[in-house]
């Protein structure tokens, strides 16, 4: 599975619980092989398991954005069926920059995330398909990339509002509930993949 990196700002609050998993994660597997160890196994073999139980047992960073990407886009808004991305509409995608859209708050925090290839195809996909038509009348209205006075601006914001671009999309992802929730499985419950 091929992995696409992607670089986005998010909410301090939003990175704070990205860290307090990661650490907690790691906390939970050094615990669980110090156990195994205990018990009597070989160091090179509770570490080769725990490697194959991460994903469902202490999740990254990256595991757990994925599945709250593959939420987000599974929600009847962003779901589609929709038509692949034309070769033209592919490369606008990924010379996209800033889109404008509304005031999301306090984006301090820059974070890179891991994403699979065809998530990140799906993520695009949806983002052209639900935003193509809001982009064309901002366009149309030359509400983009020039100054505006008080009436462009509120107009610009009011279109803008519609613009579901590949970040906000992650952003959504990542503040819906129970999305950067993670609980230790007991040690009797064997590993699942989501």
């Amino acid at each position: 599975m091929a992995v696409k990196r992607i670089t986005l700002l998010i909410p301090g609050s939003t990175a704070k619980a990205l860290e307090a998993h990661i650490t907690k994660a790691r906390e939970a597997e050094k615990a669980w092989i110090a156990a195994e160890i205990e018990n009597g196994r070989d160091r090179k073999s509770a570490r080769r398991e725990a490697i194959e139980l991460r994903p469902s047992r202490w999740p990254t960073q990256d595991v757990l954005v994925v599945r709250a990407v593959e939420r987000r886009l599974d929600r009847e808004d962003l779901a589609g069926p929709w038509e692949p991305l034309t070769p033209k509409e592919a490369g606008g995608m990924r010379l996209a920059g800033r889109w404008p859209g509304p005031d999301e708050g306090n984006l301090v925090a820059e974070r890179q995330f891991g994403l699979p290839e065809a998530l990140v195809e799906r993520l695009r996909t949806a983002s052209w398909r639900v935003s193509a038509d809001w982009l064309k009348l901002l366009e149309e209205e030359d509400l983009i990339g020039r100054p505006l006075d008080g009436h462009e601006r509120e107009r610009r914001d009011e279109l803008a509002a519609h613009l579901m671009s590949p970040p906000r999309i992650v952003r959504q992802a990542l503040a819906a509930p129970f999305a950067l929730v993670w609980r230790p499985l007991a040690r009797s419950t064997p590993a699942v993949r989501k």
